[in-house]
């Protein structure tokens, strides 16, 4: 199998992925570990063959995704699904790539958070709730322990950033080809 056919299996195989995990987290908010566990033993699969990525650059991916939204999920702003399905998405596009899909995923998921507070009807709440939490935190001169959430919840409405995780690698893969 040449270059070009494997990177487009590894791209078939990591749209299948956010596809899935799209449909899990808009219909359940979560998502499965066995999906989680498939697409990690394919992308490490694919990082060995002898066009693959590397095995170093899989896990500098992974571990690239992994650590930066691990921050978000210690102060509950993801779930450990969405932390998860980021670090996979590393392994499938490995280093330096995952570093902008990072950026390019923060970006649809902040999008996707105001777009979702909208569509709910509920977006005057949760950023005066935001404004109140933060001036709290600043006044008080301390930040929440990890697992605290850093604002108070206004709702339980969860946002499925699967979501913002798919939109966010589409966005780089049409924005570099």
């Amino acid at each position: 199998m040449s270059s070009r056919n494997l990177e487009l299996v590894n791209l078939v195989a990591l749209s299948a992925l956010l596809v899935l995990a799209i449909w899990y987290d808009w219909r359940t908010r979560k998502i499965p570990n066995t999906l989680v566990l498939c697409a990690v033993l394919t992308a490490l699969g694919f990082s060995l063959t002898p066009w693959g990525i590397g095995l170093d650059a899989a896990l500098l991916g992974g571990m690239t995704g992994f650590l930066v939204f691990l921050f978000l999920y210690l102060f509950r702003m993801v779930g450990a699904g969405d932390v998860k399905l980021i670090a996979t998405v590393g392994l499938f596009v490995g280093w330096p790539d995952m570093a902008k899909i990072c950026v390019a995923i923060l970006l649809a998921g902040g999008l996707l958070s105001v777009a979702w507070g909208i569509w709910k009807s509920n977006m005057v709440t949760v950023l005066i709730n935001l404004r109140n939490g933060l001036a709290e935190h600043i006044r008080e001169g301390r930040w929440p322990s990890p697992g605290q959430p850093l604002i108070r919840k206004v709702t339980n409405e969860r946002v499925p950033y699967a979501l913002a995780v798919g939109l966010g690698v589409a966005a780089y893969y049409v924005g570099t080809t």
